[in-house]
């Protein structure tokens, strides 16, 4: 009739459209372009409250990583003792067993006086061993007052080692290396050997240098055991 017919303005202001009206060529959710986030409505509080997982993920493994660190550089024992004083007590008893395993040898047929002989030399040997041990002073306080009582429980080993010398040489009788006792009625010798193993000086067990031995033949071990 020569009048157009009326177009349909959609809601979007455009004629013939309606929203959700998709033409050809329209992004889709899946056809690959960028889909518009929304905005991030929650709290302060709620996106701290979502991260708290990730922070004690952190948290544990800082902790991992500190407990590494420290367990590589503290000291391995509550009375550390220094490099250079660990080097002069290990070869100290190094030295005191090559030379006490240098002596003669006593045999079924020694004498009374060779035994005491024999073990006056050993006293010798010890007393010289602990004299190098005296001179030393570890940097660390605790560490000092633990050799120093590992001192004073070998001179008093040595004291009853010359009593027992005494023994021999002035009766017939029976001689008894009598050690002496700690506060729970063990031997010394058990301490001592516990700070031994404790610093790694396996060559100072009085087992190995026959220390708690005066009234049989020696029977020193047949290596070089100061380094374990």
């Amino acid at each position: 009739m020569g009048v157009d017919a009326p177009h349909e303005v959609g809601n979007a202001g455009q004629p013939g459209r309606q929203p959700g009206d998709a033409r050809p060529g329209d992004a889709t959710p899946g056809d690959g372009a960028p889909v518009p986030v929304p905005d991030d409505t929650r709290t302060p509080r709620q996106r701290w409250r979502a991260r708290a997982p990730l922070f004690g993920v952190l948290a544990i493994t800082l902790f991992g990583l500190g407990a590494v660190v420290y367990d590589s550089f503290a000291p391995t024992t509550e009375e550390p003792l220094d490099a250079h004083s660990h080097t002069v007590i290990a070869d100290a008893c190094h030295a005191t067993y090559l030379n006490l395993r240098a002596l003669p040898p006593l045999t079924n047929a020694s004498t009374r006086t060779e035994l005491a002989s024999r073990t006056e030399r050993e006293n010798t040997e010890f007393a010289a061993m602990v004299t190098k041990f005296d001179r030393l002073t570890p940097p660390n306080a605790d560490g000092r007052r633990a050799l120093h009582d590992w001192n004073a429980d070998w001179r008093a080993v040595l004291v009853r080692r010359a009593s027992y010398v005494q023994e021999l040489r002035a009766s017939p009788k029976r001689a008894e290396l009598v050690l002496p006792r700690d506060s729970t009625g063990a031997p010394i010798t058990d301490r001592m050997n516990q700070y031994a193993r404790t610093h790694a000086l396996t060559g100072c067990l009085t087992s190995n240098l026959q220390a708690e031995t005066v009234d049989t033949i020696r029977q020193y071990p047949t290596n070089d055991t100061v380094n374990g």
